[in-house]
């Protein structure tokens, strides 16, 4: 009989060791299937972050930036034969120009539907026996809405941002004007933009107003997303059938995922039900303990996620861009570990409340 009681007893005490562990576990995989899988509030939360946060403006910035520096790493400076001035000047734009450009050249509308249509795509080709999203982004509207006179004013803010000329980069100029067959164009830079003094100004201001039109007549009217992502996985090797595959048990394994502490805690009051012991003890506390360590993601998440960005993909990009990535995360993921934590701290309340009535009918 004791041996029997004994085998109980480490039946029930695994269990209970399960039941702790499941439960945060459980609690974490269910909550981020339900968010992630979650078109309309993805699509609410990212179309927010992009049309009303200043994300979309430092990454501008720093892609800037980083295209500028990238053109003296690989010896590609001397570039104003292949591409307009501007697109070369717009790393003297400061990040509040960023954000007046984001407001004027990409209004909400236009790029809302650009999120839509993306997810949309996604989402769709879960359910469907497609090999690869179809994604279609109609630029036409985007062209239309940036053609002149906004193309003009980009251009000027642009125009505005460069630094005045050296008497070098003058000097420069008139030789090769001097130098060049009649009616031949020639380039004002050669190497970084600058603003010429008069009587220069008006005609290479003009340069920088044509450029910009230029740039906005090269785009494409739609964008094959679908076309791009056959080519990168031809590049990387990894099927998209594969990950669909992966995705759709990650959804479905989340939707299940409350169910396997439910069934610890039936196995634990069934083998309670057989014994002497206290159920109050044994079912309570792991509830309460379980419930606890659910609690600690909610109350953790932000540093873990600025941790984890900071010091692992986004380590080489400016503190700026972290920081905006890791507000935006931080966005969703609230949606994640908000609920979680009442959810946790339901079940502790409930594994206290369960321990309290143990103890109170132990004393009566």
């Amino acid at each position: 009989m004791a041996q029997k009681t004994g085998n109980v007893g480490c039946v029930a005490i695994v269990l209970v060791i399960l039941l702790i562990l499941t439960i945060p576990l459980s609690l974490l995989f269910y909550n981020v299937g339900r968010v992630i899988f979650d078109k309309p509030l993805v699509k609410k939360v990212v179309t927010r972050e992009v049309t009303e946060s200043d994300l979309l403006a430092v990454t501008l910035e720093w892609f800037a930036l980083r295209r500028a520096q990238e053109r003296v790493v690989t010896g590609q400076a001397q570039t104003a034969i292949r591409e307009p001035d501007v697109l070369k000047a717009i790393q003297f734009l400061e990040r509040k120009d960023w954000k007046n450009i984001r407001d004027e050249a990409l209004p909400a509308q236009i790029v809302g539907g650009y999120v839509s249509t993306t997810l949309d795509g996604v989402y769709d080709w879960l359910d469907s026996n497609n090999p690869l999203p179809i994604i279609t982004l109609e630029l036409k509207s985007l062209k239309d809405w940036n053609r002149p006179p906004r193309a003009f004013k980009y251009a000027d803010l642009v125009y505005s941002k460069l630094p005045p000329c050296k008497q070098d980069d003058i000097d420069d100029f008139v030789k090769r004007l001097a130098a060049a067959p009649p009616g031949t164009e020639v380039l004002y830079n050669l190497f970084t933009p600058c603003a010429f003094p008069l009587p220069w100004t008006p005609d290479q201001t003009q340069d920088y107003r044509d450029g910009m039109n230029e740039v906005i007549d090269n785009m494409p009217d739609r964008f094959n997303l679908t076309l791009e992502l056959s080519r990168v996985e031809k590049q990387s090797g990894v099927g998209a059938a594969a990950i669909k595959n992966q995705i759709r048990f990650l959804r479905a394994a989340a939707g299940l995922s409350p169910l396997v502490p439910i069934l610890f805690l039936v196995l634990l009051i069934a083998y309670g039900s057989k014994s002497r012991f206290n159920f109050a003890r044994w079912v309570g506390l792991p509830l309460l303990v379980g419930g606890l360590v659910g609690l600690l993601p909610s109350l953790t998440y932000a540093s873990a996620i600025s941790a984890a960005l900071t010091s692992g993909a986004m380590s080489e990009v400016p503190k700026a861009v972290q920081a905006e990535f890791t507000r935006a995360f931080g966005v969703l993921f609230a949606e994640i570990f908000n609920p979680m934590g009442i959810e946790a701290a339901i079940i502790s309340a409930i594994g206290l409340g369960v321990i309290i009535f143990g103890v109170i009918q132990k004393r009566k």
